[in-house]
């Protein structure tokens, strides 16, 4: 999903293919989140007067108007309060996507009244229609623009007024209508209306969760269906938890009967451009050489994966219509259904069986109440004779082990028997970093370490992906950088070969930690942290800081999410001349519902051996699973901040 800087329509990207979703309202409150009361609680509630959102929603009346073609227009009323007039930025200019070959957006009013009473009008020569901005890295061909309006400077609790109006002149799908509302928790507004007209013979469908007031009626052979909310509280809900939307009061229509329809649809149009042209057929036969079985098609999984740069395409419908395979091929660049697509053809080639699968990259591991297409955002594959899922587009994948934002996900397989299928999870015994080290402490206090780390599934894509972006030359500054928390220092890494995807993923270290602690007639420091020196290349967040994401609420209102999976280390500590362990932190083994976790120390003539083993069994923890999933990470972090003592001799 791309969020402009503004509430508005959401422009849900299938990897880089705009698909307009409705009114979707963009999560703000993280910009300017006052929170009060203490980490105890399940979530923090805002001060309901002065909210800690950014800005409030005083009023947003939505009308839409469906023709039995799918076709329909929308129009929106809305204003905004400005609450805090540093963040002005977040909505001036006030910006809207829309996709400019399938729809016609204009502004009808818009102006901006003061507390003072004074009113000024936005004029025609301040809107400004322009192709959409393309994020750095993620190139794509677009037919999807952004209407801009340039607003006179706001200050605090001015109130932009605006009228829109967008008319969808080609559908998505022929005869078919959905769309869904959400209010995210820390969004804040007031008086939401929605009113839907349509033809009753579409079977148009309402759900909705939270606080929404639903109700319907028929009128000869239309039927109208409205939602109201007259307010909603800004929430933060803590840190680590799934994506607002899937606890955000949520309103829905949708005329699509099944999950299965959904995937039929999708299917309908994707088949043919499959198919086995002379082309594809020799691709496949260079690809996969002689090999047979599970070894042919993990070299044809490569071959996709290293030839077919990644390029957004959003071109018209082409949001739920792939590129033929043939195009591909002759290109060599495309978007996830692109590259679902061909490697789909390349199977068929060799007379294996694949299915384009559709999946949610976001934080987000359900699915809403009606049937949409327009709930996912990217495209993969599945194998159903081996009942593997295959992403070709990540290009350091392993095959058949996906990515961290691929597990654990609700997915729509299409194909001759559409159906959702769920992802494979944790697995950590799949998902697996083993980091070796041997370290020094020396007299005056520095730290030298050499190590050695093999990592599988997720660990191993992530490092894949961090070491195939870093030139060599830039090892020494990563490495030095990695040292700063413990008092900086020099190294490099040595990593494997980023682009053997059939193999895990092993890299080796050596560094030196200058006045890694302090020395005397005592010494005490904590335990070196195993595989913790490199996770934060890949701008994830290092484990020990997703520990304490994780752990800080005693409850939790709504499920977490981590990507630790399973995680084993040893570490042997040479001690410096003239000194001996005086206290050494005692052993830990729990084994619960969440997971398990051991840790334990050995005492040797001058070293000590670290042993370290964590296994989760989940990616997603529900509140009633939490109070494991706390006690074991909080039993992790506590070992791991237990200090070595070292007396001198």
């Amino acid at each position: 999903m791309l969020l402009l800087k503004s509430v508005q329509r959401a422009l849900i990207v299938l990897c880089g293919a705009g698909l307009v979703s409705g009114t979707l309202l963009g999560s703000l409150a993280q910009a300017d989140t006052t929170v009060s009361g203490s980490s105890n609680a399940p979530f923090i509630p805002l001060n309901e007067k002065q909210s800690g959102a950014p800005l409030r929603i005083l009023k947003n009346h939505v009308r839409v108007t469906v023709q039995s073609s799918g076709l329909f227009t929308e129009r929106d009323h809305q204003v905004l309060e400005l609450l805090n007039p540093a963040l002005e930025t977040m909505i001036n200019p006030y910006q809207i996507q829309y996709s400019a070959d399938m729809a016609k957006l204009r502004v009808l009013r818009a102006w901006v009244s003061t507390p003072s009473g004074q009113k000024y009008v936005v004029p025609a020569s301040t809107i400004f229609v322009r192709p959409e901005p393309m994020a750095a890295g993620a190139p794509m061909y677009s037919h999807a623009k952004v209407l801009s309006i340039v607003l006179p400077k706001l200050g605090k609790e001015d109130q932009l007024h605006i009228i829109t109006e967008k008319t969808q002149t080609t559908p998505y799908f022929a005869g078919q209508f959905s769309q869904l509302w959400e209010m995210p928790v820390s969004q804040s507004a007031r008086n939401f209306r929605i009113d839907i007209t349509a033809p009753r013979s579409m079977h148009l469908r309402a759900a909705k969760t939270g606080n929404w007031i639903v109700s319907q009626h028929s009128q000869g052979k239309l039927i109208h269906i409205s939602a109201r909310m007259a307010v909603h509280h800004a929430r933060y809900p803590g840190p680590s938890t799934v994506d607002e939307s899937q606890f955000s009061p949520l309103f829905e229509v949708s005329t699509f009967p099944s999950w299965a329809a959904v995937g039929k649809a999708y299917w309908s149009r994707a088949a043919n451009k499959a198919a086995v042209t002379p082309i594809v057929q020799k691709t496949a036969d260079t690809a996969s050489h002689a090999l047979q079985g599970w070894d042919a098609e993990k070299a044809l999984y490569t071959w996709d994966s290293h030839h077919i740069r990644y390029v957004g395409l959003e071109l018209g419908v082409g949001g739920y219509v792939p590129i033929s395979a043939s195009k591909t091929l002759e290109t060599r660049y495309g978007d996830c259904k692109a590259h679902a697509t061909l490697l789909q053809a390349l199977f068929n080639a060799k007379g294996f069986k694949l299915y384009p699968t559709l999946i949610n990259w976001n934080n987000v591991f359900t699915l809403p109440p009606l049937p949409t297409p327009f709930w996912f955002n990217h495209a993969i594959d599945y194998a159903p004779e081996r009942h593997l899922f295959l992403d070709s587009t990540g290009t350091y994948e392993t095959p058949g082990q996906l990515a961290i934002g691929e597990r654990d996900k609700p997915s729509i397989v299409t194909g001759p028997h559409p159906r959702v299928v769920t992802t494979p999870g944790a697995e950590p015994n799949a998902n697996q970093l083993d980091y070796t080290a041997d370290l020094t402490l020396h007299q005056n206090g520095d730290l030298s370490g050499v190590a050695k780390m093999q990592t599988k599934g997720w660990w191993a894509w992530m490092y894949r992906q961090t070491f195939a972006s870093i030139p060599p030359s830039a090892y020494h500054r990563v490495m030095n950088t990695l040292l700063l928390p413990d008092g900086g220092g020099s190294g490099t890494f040595v990593p494997g070969n980023p682009d053997i995807l059939d193999q895990p993923f092993a890299m080796t270290a050596h560094w030196h930690t200058v006045a890694y602690t302090h020395v005397g007639d005592h010494i005490s420091f904590p335990i070196p942290s195993g595989p913790y020196l490199t996770p934060g290349l890949s701008a994830t967040a290092r484990p020990m800081e997703a520990l304490t994401r994780v752990i800080g609420p005693l409850q939790r209102q709504h499920p977490v999410t981590t990507y630790l999976g399973g995680i084993h280390w040893t570490t042997t500590i040479h001690l410096p001349e003239g000194y001996q362990v005086q206290y050494l932190p005692p052993a830990q083994q729990l084994h619960n519902q969440a997971g398990s976790f051991t840790y334990a120390l050995t005492r040797q003539e001058h070293s000590v051996i670290v042993h370290y083993t964590l296994q989760l069994q989940r990616v997603v923890y529900n509140p009633q699973q939490y109070p494991a999933l706390r006690k074991l990470l909080k039993l992790d972090y506590a070992a791991q901040q237990s200090p070595i003592i070292l007396v001198r001799q």
